[in-house]
């Protein structure tokens, strides 16, 4: 069965494996297991916050 399997390729070459957390970094729970909308909020709000400051200083 994984003869099948069509490799995804970008300009020709093999794609490499995405660079993807498996630990939430809010809660440090697995990221397969559970809702993490709480974590999600909490790290859009983060990087909103920052952000602002980034632009606040420009």
């Amino acid at each position: 069965m994984t003869a099948l399997r069509r490799k995804t390729t970008i300009r020709g070459a093999p794609m490499k494996p995405l660079d993807l957390n498996v630990m939430c970094d809010i809660c440090g729970k697995s990221r397969a297991h559970g809702s993490h909308q709480k974590c999600s909020k909490k790290r859009q709000a983060a990087t909103a916050e920052l952000r602002a400051r980034e632009n606040s200083d420009e």
